[in-house]
């Protein structure tokens, strides 16, 4: 296969990494790919992420600790293929992968089952399989219910637990549907869950929610999965089965 000219720098740089394996040659190798990842990147079909100004260096940044990674296996299994890959093509392939699991990674994104599509949603519009009313009223309304319902759990799980000690874990994981692990997390950050979600469904982002509460923005992030987690095995505002 004759490989085209403007990817000779790059093979270069990947033939070095994959011979040498040291500092020296991958951070060469950075220099010349990421601008050609960066462009990709936000070419990429991430639904709302693609709003985010943040989202192509995220990509990105899951490319490189895929090459990275088991001491550049990817990089030495890519220059080892005879005939070589179309390397653009290739990168296409990683940098597309590397989309879909910054996507399937986002709290606000349902991957779905064999039931039902992957949806995007909100906490805007949690506990409820139809939108969210255009009234500010209504939403106003269905924000305060969402706080009292988290509050309420937290609340009880905390409770439980000082009452019965870890035999509260087991029975409320039972009873809400949700892990042993996931009840622990309610009794031992409760406040931070009514915290974050308050100041999220106030329209504040994950960076700012962060600064305000003393936090990183991946703690935010992960708080709002679990509390997504928590309302839909609880069906909060579902119709009973």
């Amino acid at each position: 296969m004759t490989v085209d000219r403007d990817d000779k720098p790059l093979w270069a740089c990947f033939r070095a990494v994959a011979a040498t394996s040291n500092d020296v040659d991958w951070k060469a190798l950075l220099v010349e790919l990421e601008p050609e990842l960066m462009m990709m990147a936000r070419n990429q079909p991430i639904g709302r992420l693609r709003d985010r100004e943040d989202s192509p260096r995220e990509i990105v940044t899951r490319v490189v600790a895929r090459l990275f990674g088991k001491q550049y296996a990817a990089v030495k299994k890519l220059c080892a293929l005879d005939p070589p890959p179309e390397l653009r093509a290739w990168l296409r392939v990683l940098v597309r992968r590397s989309a879909i699991d910054y996507m399937r990674e986002h709290p606000e994104f349902d991957r779905g089952n064999v039931e039902r599509a992957p949806r995007w949603i909100s906490l805007a519009s949690l506990g409820s399989g139809e939108a969210v009313a255009a009234d500010p009223g209504s939403l106003a309304e269905k924000r305060a219910q969402v706080i009292a319902f988290v509050r309420a759990a937290v609340e009880e799980a905390i409770a439980a637990f000082k009452a019965e000690g870890d035999d509260a874990l087991f029975r409320l994981s039972l009873e809400w549907k949700i892990t042993r692990i996931h009840v622990r997390r309610v009794v031992k950050h409760g406040e931070q869950y009514v915290s974050v979600l308050t100041h999220v469904l106030e329209g504040q982002s994950y960076p700012e929610t962060a600064a305000k509460l003393g936090i990183t923005r991946r703690e935010v992030e992960l708080t709002v999965r679990y509390i997504e987690e928590m309302l839909r095995a609880r069906r909060f505002g579902m119709d009973p089965e």
